[in-house]
């Protein structure tokens, strides 16, 4: 199809919009002061042979269709205003080719394009801002999606997806195989490239890692949806994907900004972290093909208030026989002999309140690779066997992981602690907090996994108001109340959390009573995933500047400080709106001259303060003339005047 002929295609498409609903994500622009996005003109976005998209500013009174992989060259930085769309085409010239692989799997798939899938990918030492707002979000999607919430949920991989490349550590060899890191360019200082991305220029923009500076930043993605992306070239011998993701974060210092994002409908994961320092919170990641989330590669930031949901008839991994879960927390690449034997960033974030939604799937969440970190006061619902699944396959794997360092030949670098654990419908019945998946059962520990769980604070409860939900031919036919129907439900014995998070005395992505942190600006609340109410909650403290009288439950939302100010009506600076005196009263320089008759009468005084002067009235009456003597000439200036009418 040409350009002219995909113009045409899309006007027709966007002039038919209108049908759904025109609020939250998709208020077609309004809310924000943009045009609507019929009326949007169209920017065709390439990579300029290999020099990128440069320094620039993307608005939203245009539409971007990326027509290919598209960079952000070092050094560059591309803004993208609220409100905007990013659009990216379906690629061209698809062929597949099966090649022969030297292990049990006999062969892998290889993918390869004429033009590969639009994406956008920020190289290391380049900057994305994309910040929207809650009322003006953000939006990437695919070519010919009308931005109107009629696209199924079941609508996967139709465009690449967005990559950012950073230079922070990893716990990979360097590129090309050889010597550990460890051993000569130091701790940390491997490099990867991204997966599903090819630099066709020959530049190896998509390279990320290095070590070299872990506190950078690649950018800030805030109020973003993510849409209906992924595309997958094949895997390799260990059955690993060459896929890229709806957002894959590829050694991101900690100075990169993730938060507020909504991930939907991705051909392989929604958000997938792969080493770095990168803080991610406040995401949504929902109905994919394969897992909502993934780590992996020394990560070693931290997250909070993730929310994942994993629909287990879309969910159909593209590398069987592997299976797709809610998240998959991995550690290294020991399986493809892609790893730092010697010593490494081991993946170990700090994580705190997730909500792991699945509706049937024997388990929510995959341990595998050596994975770490601390992992708490967290929420599954939905599971049939187990919360979570411990890979024991190798010596360095998920299960060795979690053993306490020297008993039986763990590494004691992953903890679990405080997790909440049901099945659909609240279920408890023949539920387990864990198993211990693979062929590596030399340890008699296996069968002491449940009791280790339930020692680390573990409990099969049913903590969600409505964890359940449908799909109907990609439509949601019934939403969810993710949010924890108990109030104060962790002690503060787990409330001692690594300061990069927050610390909140509630199990889950979502206080109890408030309305979830995705509504309004996402496409999954403009299309009713949030199923509860959010009457009679609110601030019940009649001094709080936001009191809500009809409020019957105090939801934490009271604000003391909006509506303070000086309150004496005497003062300068009285602001008649003010609540609570905040001890700011002025008075001395709004004061002075009040009366409008003395010569130094001052308009903008509100206060007399004494100083007025008035002029000196004359002491002899009868000098008319004002020479100080009642004289012959005073009488004469009378007589002159004597007789004549005075006009009052």
């Amino acid at each position: 199809m040409s350009m002219k002929s995909y113009v045409i295609a899309l006007c027709a498409l966007w002039s038919t919009a209108g049908s759904w609903a025109q609020t939250g994500l998709f208020s077609n622009g309004s809310a924000c002061g943009c045009p609507s996005v019929a009326l949007r003109d169209t920017v065709w976005v390439t990579d300029n042979n290999g020099f990128g998209v440069g320094t620039t500013t993307w608005t939203c009174d245009n539409l971007y269709v990326l027509t290919e992989q598209v960079f952000v060259n070092s050094g560059d930085t591309l803004t993208i205003e609220p409100g905007t769309a990013v659009l990216g085409m379906s690629g061209s010239g698809r062929q597949e080719y099966t090649v022969p692989a030297n292990n049990d799997v006999g062969s892998v798939l290889t993918v390869d394009y004429d033009v590969f899938p639009g994406a956008l990918v920020v190289a290391r030492g380049a900057y994305l801002g994309a910040q929207g707002t809650e009322s003006c979000p953000i939006q990437f999607t695919f070519l010919g999606d009308p931005l109107d919430g009629s696209v199924g949920l079941d609508v996967q991989g139709q465009w690449g997806g967005v990559v950012l490349c950073g230079t922070a550590g990893l716990n990979t060899l360097p590129l090309g195989g050889g010597v550990s890191p460890s051993q000569t360019t130091g701790v940390g200082t491997g490099e990867d490239r991204a997966e599903g991305i090819v630099d066709v220029t020959g530049q190896d923009r998509h390279v990320y890692g290095g070590n070299t500076d872990s506190t950078s930043s690649s950018g800030v993605i805030a109020y973003v949806s993510f849409r209906h992306g992924s595309t997958n070239l094949g895997w390799n011998y260990a059955l690993n994907g060459n896929e890229t993701d709806l957002l894959q974060l590829g050694g991101c210092g900690s100075g990169t900004e993730i938060h507020h994002v909504e991930l939907l409908g991705s051909a392989d994961d929604g958000l997938h972290i792969l080493g770095g320092k990168v803080e991610v919170h406040h995401i949504l990641s929902a109905f994919h093909v394969e897992d909502a989330f993934e780590s992996d590669q020394g990560w070693q930031g931290a997250g909070q208030f993730l929310f994942g949901i994993q629909d287990t008839a879309l969910a159909h991994p593209t590398n069987p026989p592997l299976d797709a879960y809610v998240w998959t927390m991995q550690g290294d690449d020991f399986e493809e002999f892609n790893m730092d034997l010697y010593y490494e960033p081991y993946t170990t974030p700090w994580m705190s309140n997730l909500t792991l939604i699945t509706n049937g799937a024997n388990a929510a969440l995959l341990g595998a690779s050596l994975p770490g970190g601390d992992w708490m006061n967290s929420v599954i619902h939905g599971v049939s066997e187990f919360g979570l699944l411990l890979r024991y396959s190798y010596a360095c794997d998920g299960y060795a992981a979690l053993l306490p360092q020297g008993l039986g030949g763990g590494f004691g670098v992953l903890r679990l602690r405080n997790w909440r654990v049901a099945g659909v419908g609240g279920n408890m019945d023949g539920l387990e907090f864990g198993d211990v998946v693979g062929s590596f059962y030399q340890n008699p520990l296996t069968e002491l996994l449940n009791p280790f769980l339930q020692d680390s604070g573990f409990a099969l409860l049913p903590l969600l108001v409505d964890g359940d939900f449908a799909l109907t031919g990609g439509a949601l036919i019934d939403g969810v109340d993710p949010r924890p129907n108990q109030a104060e439900t962790v002690s503060s014995y787990y409330q001692s959390l690594d300061p990069r998070l927050e610390e909140v005395s509630y199990h889950g992505a979502f206080s109890p009573g408030v309305a979830p942190w995705f509504e309004g600006w996402t496409a999954l609340s403009s299309l009713g995933l949030f199923s509860g109410e959010s009457e009679g909650f609110g601030c019940t403290y009649s001094l709080a500047c936001n009191f809500d009288v009809n409020a019957v439950q105090d939801d934490g939302s009271c604000d003391f400080t909006a509506c303070a100010g000086c309150t004496s009506p005497w003062a300068c600076n009285f602001q008649p709106g003010a609540l609570i005196d905040d001890g700011s009263c002025t008075y001395q320089e709004c004061m002075g001259c009040t009366y409008p008759a003395a010569t130094n009468f001052t308009p903008a005084a509100l206060m007399d303060d004494g100083s007025c002067e008035f002029p000196i009235p004359a002491t002899c009456t009868g000098d008319l003339n004002g020479d100080n003597v009642v004289s012959t000439l005073d009488l004469l200036d009378f007589l002159t005047v004597y007789g004549a009418s005075c006009e009052g």
